[in-house]
This record gives C-alpha cells, structure tokens and sequence, in this order.
C-alpha cells in the first residue's frame, strides 16, 4: 500500500485561515551565523557576551571591549533575530528584543529571519517534529555534543502565509505573558507560605517557653 502523503495542515486553526502550509528549509527562511569560536578576554564592562547558559534570559555578566567587537563580529545580532543553542544544550531558542549590541559565543547560532515572524519561528522550532530533525542532525557522538552550522540550515519545518503566523505567535506570546505571571504569584505564595512557616516555628517555641516555666 503506498504511503499517504503527509498533510501539511494542523489540527487546530483560526478562523479564516485554509491555506495549505509549505515545508521549507530552515536555510530558505533565515541566514544562519554562529559567533566567534575563541574565548574573549573578558571585561567589567563593555558589550554583553552570550554563550549556550545565557539561553533562557539572554543577559551576562561577562563583556568585551568595543575594540574586540568589531574586530571578531562582521555579522552582529540585530533586533528581532533568534539566537539558537547548538553546541552542548541543542535546540533551544530566544528572539532578540534589545537594539544594544551583543556579542555572542560559537555555542550559539544567530538565525537571521527573511520570510518568516521571529517569535513564530522560536516557537515551531521547540515543537517535537522539529527538534527530532534537530536532533537527527546533530554529531551525538560529540562532547559536547552539537550540531553543524551548515546542518542547522537543513532543518526541515512547515510554514503558512504570514499573516497566519503573526496571529499564531501573539496567541503564544499571550499564553508566555500569563504564564510569567503566573509564576510569579506561585512564587510571592512560596515566599509567603516560608515567611509564616518562620514566624508560626518561632511563636511556637516561645510560648513553648513559657509554659515550661
């Protein structure tokens, strides 16, 4: 029986939306650069420098001189592009929301987009048919284990029109927002529950005190 072709349609839609989507190569829709492969000589102040750890907040406290910046970065990350890690922790993504220079280490590829929504395209590459093409792509046998710049462009991931991505990243980019806030109230909870637990221990020992005597 012959195999039936993939659909290239998701389950779940907005309204309005009925175009088929196209499977592209990552490589047709961003430009892919990685940073410098040698360590800076860092410095107390200057421009920022990222590397694979700074993934998730893309802030350091590590920087270079202005001088080393231009001189090491002929491509410089620019607002809106989409940093991705690729050597030890692979596959994870950030968008760029400053216009302050960034340095950034070879551990990081910076995907520059063309015809593709930034935070639409850190989405879909944390969905688990991308990452499984990531990391089939990837030199496991490696340590740390990465995956080639060239290889990164290969990627291969489903797009619709434009106008579709926008509107499914400012679902998603909704759906962060409260998930952000909601984190930070199940936090001040946290510190709410310690500081009485404190409070609640210390009251009990006192009047444990005093009944003693």
């Amino acid at each position: 029986m012959d195999k039936k072709p993939e659909k290239l349609v998701p389950e779940v839609r907005f309204k309005g939306f009925t175009d088929d989507w196209e499977q592209h190569k990552l490589g047709e829709v961003v430009s892919v650069f990685d940073g410098t492969h040698q360590t800076p000589n860092y410095k107390t102040k200057g421009i920022m420098f990222l590397s694979v750890e700074n993934i998730n907040t893309l802030l350091s406290n590590k920087y270079i001189s202005e001088n080393e910046y231009r001189q090491r970065f002929k491509i410089k990350p620019q607002y809106l592009d989409v940093f991705m890690t690729r050597i030890g922790t692979i596959g994870k993504t950030n968008v760029i929301t400053t216009h302050k220079p960034i340095a950034y280490y070879v551990s990081l590829a910076l995907l520059r987009p063309q015809n593709i929504q930034s935070f639409f395209l850190s989405f879909i590459i944390q969905t688990s048919k991308v990452q499984q093409d990531i990391w089939k792509r990837t030199l496991q046998i490696a340590f740390p284990q990465k995956i080639n710049k060239d290889e990164i462009g290969k990627v291969t991931l489903a797009l619709p029109l434009q106008k579709e991505q926008i509107d499914i990243e400012k679902l998603l980019l909704k759906l962060d927002k409260l998930i952000t806030l909601q984190q930070r109230k199940l936090e001040q909870l946290k510190q709410l529950k310690k500081a009485m637990l404190q409070q609640l221990f210390v009251n009990l020992k006192c009047q444990f005190k005093l009944e003693k005597r």
